[in-house]
């Protein structure tokens, strides 16, 4: 009888706050209204997962999605997810452009495929073409090794290939 009325006491906890901060632009009504529903929702969730009929690690997720809304917004703020923040615009600015970083052209410069490919200063075709396919058994994809690294290598070799003939 006790699960019976933890589960009610939570469902009604979670359909009152889903409604109040997910449905409304702003929630007018007062904060006695949220706080008791959070309260009964933590302890619906509290009474279940002490009594093992919810994993704990659902009864953190149900308690915080109804905040979920409003909470995502307050993450960019905490100096941990700052950076990641920064590093998802600044990857979003670079897909919007086109770009794959590098230099200001867009492109790959000389310089930067010769340090890829590990390369002198004037590399003979025989030589980029050596240093590219020994660096692409490492890296290849189909052999555990990252697209983005083999993207790089390929690129290496068409801009000082390009740059050779």
């Amino acid at each position: 009888m006790v699960i019976v009325l933890a589960a009610i006491l939570a469902l009604t906890g979670f359909i009152v706050l889903t409604r109040l901060l997910w449905l409304s632009k702003r929630p007018s009504t007062p904060t006695t209204v949220i706080t008791v529903a959070t309260l009964s929702l933590l302890v619906g969730l509290g009474i279940l997962a002490a009594t093992g009929r919810l994993h704990w690690i659902a009864a953190v997720g149900a308690a915080l999605l109804p905040f979920l809304r409003r909470g995502v917004s307050v993450l960019r703020y905490l100096p941990i997810f700052k950076g990641l923040f920064g590093a998802y615009q600044q990857y979003g600015r670079r897909s919007e452009n086109g770009g794959s970083g590098g230099s200001s052209q867009g492109g790959m410069s000389l310089e930067e495929a010769r340090e890829i490919l590990g390369l002198g200063a004037n590399p003979s075709r025989d030589d980029i073409i050596a240093a590219h396919r020994r660096l692409m058994q490492k890296v290849h994809p189909d052999r555990g090794g990252s697209n983005y690294l083999a993207q790089q290598l390929n690129e290496a070799k068409r801009v000082l290939l390009k740059a050779a003939t």
